[in-house]
């Protein structure tokens, strides 16, 4: 599922020229400054009456050298006055000495600036390129700018942190929000430990960009010597850094592919439809259904998800919902709002987030559509949640879910940074003594510990403005353990079914699933499955690297009886 700065070094010199008379010195003028352009890397040689030059404070390029530069195409109509571009399977057309283009045909858009002929050469705004998916810096009036593509962008930041120059790489990267809230510190504990499980460094492939609401998306395939991880990076309309993630690599091809079950259908919905944050779901339904189904909404666990809960190379959304509604159980899965809303969560805004707004509100606007189908009953709509969702389970009905009844699979009641403090020593436990970085490890963690018990004596402000814990905003972990789980859990009366791998190694089957038959011990509509030799994923997996997230990366399924189960107790409180 955040530095010191440089220092800047500002010398004004004033010197007093005596002479016999006083003259007025000359104020350059924009055509007079010379326009320093670099191209990935690289200074634009342009012959004579072809650089780049300053109008106002606009960067003007010569659209020509820049497009040889940076891969794309660019055509001048003579007859209709206008400029033709194409990139990355996109059309542009521009009037010459307008500022509008049209995209693809259809969209207009609109930048600052114009497409002139000058020199019968063409030029365009600096913006221009960036609009196209090109990530452009330069300050106001500078005379300096860059232009790169998102994969020399990409190699450029990932060239830095592997080289170890993490306050460079903020400096020249990192936003202001970023730099407030990752130190070159954290960043350089971030990248020490990705290192020492993956290797050394080798390059970024498979790289995807796309360009929404003024910001860059770059992901990427960062090859080390030992395995691969997903870099993942926001850049701003400045070509600063506003969001970095670095999450275990997830081959989307690489889940078992299968076919809708006979029988079986699906329909695309919109959960929360109306609101300011609508998301993109599927209802998968039995055909020819006459009388009102019952029905599952799923809860996706920690992290940005789509509405498969893809993760590494399964896909345990779309096998939940394939195998229920073959037993005659409507399923409604959904894409997280992080997934589709990412811009919320980072930044200066990543500070006052919660599971509320992360994930509570809309597994209950998903409750609602779901009661609001006539073709569903009502009165029996439930709740699958996974490990994190499995955790908020009793939160989200309670804030409105008012589910039939809860399916827990793989939660835990307790708080989610005693989790993480398990994960962590757990691992630490395993490495070799001898490793002298085990102890400095152990030590990082037991601080973080510390710092996370501390929580609950700030206030909601200190804890805003508090670093981060485990890795996610410190005001995040406070306001879950506000709305403890084990509180919520022991006031259930309804159905509930908590179910659990043995080979977990997320969230405990000697840990976390004897405690869930503790805090429901009066809760007589409460039962318990351990399922021996399934995953967090609920995947039967005994092979090479099991026991550590390698294993997730070889294609499985979740298992059959876990399904089974599932639909049996769904149809049995709905008769």
């Amino acid at each position: 599922m955040r530095r010191t700065r440089g220092f800047l070094l500002a010398v004004l010199a004033c010197s007093l020229l005596l002479s016999a008379g006083f003259v007025t010195p000359r104020v350059a003028q924009a055509a007079d400054i010379k326009v320093t352009l670099s191209i990935n890397g690289k200074g634009l040689n342009s012959p004579a009456g072809e650089a780049p030059y300053l109008e106002s404070t606009t960067i003007m390029v010569p659209v020509r050298q820049a497009g040889e530069a940076l891969g794309f195409g660019a055509t001048y109509i003579k007859e209709s006055s206008s400029l033709h571009i194409k990139v990355s399977g996109m059309e542009l057309l521009m009037k010459l000495g307008g500022g509008e283009f049209i995209r693809n045909g259809k969209d207009k858009l609109t930048i600052e600036g114009a497409a002139v002929l000058k020199n019968n050469r063409i030029y365009v705004p600096l913006t221009l390129l960036d609009e196209i998916g090109y990530i452009t810096q330069s300050k106001p009036g500078s005379a300096q700018a860059e232009a790169d593509s998102p994969q020399y962008y990409t190699e450029a930041v990932m060239k830095l942190l592997s080289s170890g120059q993490y306050e460079a790489l903020s400096d020249r990267f990192f936003s202001t929000e970023v730099r407030g809230n990752l130190s070159s510190l954290k960043l350089q504990q971030v990248w020490e430990s990705i290192a020492a499980a993956y290797g050394e460094y080798v390059k970024v492939g498979s790289l995807k960009s796309s360009r929404e609401t003024g910001l860059h998306h770059l992901s990427g395939v960062a090859e080390f010597t030992h395995g691969k991880i997903t870099v993942t990076l926001t850049v701003n309309s400045s070509g600063e850094i506003q969001g970095l993630w670095f999450t275990p690599y997830e081959d989307p091809q690489a889940a078992p592919e299968l076919t809708l079950p006979a029988g079986v259908t699906e329909e695309t919905v919109v959960v929360g439809a109306g609101t300011a944050h609508p998301l993109k779901g599927i209802l998968t339904i039995p055909k020819d259904t006459v009388k009102p189904l019952p029905a599952v909404v799923l809860v996706h666990g920690s992290g940005v998800s789509d509405l498969n809960e893809a993760a590494y190379a399964y896909k345990p959304f779309r096998d939940i919902a394939y195998g229920l509604a073959e037993q005659g159980i409507a399923v409604l899965r959904y894409d997280k709002r992080g997934y589709s809303y990412p811009q919320e969560f980072m930044g200066t805004a990543a500070a006052s987030v919660t599971v509320k707004e992360e994930t509570v509100e809309d597994a209950v606007a998903a409750a609602f559509l779901l009661k609001q189908d006539k073709r569903m009953d009502a009165g029996q709509v439930y709740l699958a949640g996974h490990s994190l969702g499995g955790m908020l389970g009793p939160r989200i009905d309670a804030e409105g879910g008012n589910f039939a009844g809860l399916i827990l699979l793989a939660g835990s009641p307790r708080s989610l940074w005693e989790i993480a403090y398990d994960q962590n020593m757990r691992v630490i436990a395993k490495l070799d003594d001898s490793i002298p970085a085990k102890a400095e490890a152990a030590a990082k963690v037991e601080a973080e510990l510390a710092r996370a018990k501390a929580l609950s004596a700030m206030t909601d402000e200190q804890a805003k403005a508090a670093p981060a814990v485990f890795g996610a905003p410190a005001y995040y972990f406070k306001e879950m353990d506000q709305h403890g789980t084990a509180e919520l859990a022991r006031k259930l009366t309804k159905p509930v079914l908590v179910m659990q791998g043995s080979d977990d190694f997320q969230v405990y089957a000697d840990a976390d699933y004897p405690l869930w038959k503790d805090v429901l011990k009066n809760n007589n509509s409460a039962e318990f499955k351990l399922y021996p030799g399934l995953n967090h994923f609920f995947v039967d997996y005994d092979g090479a690297g099991a026991g550590t997230p390698d294993e997730y990366n070889v294609p499985g399924v979740v298992d059959a009886r876990v399904i089974k189960d599932m639909g049996q107790w769904v149809l049995k409180q709905s008769r």
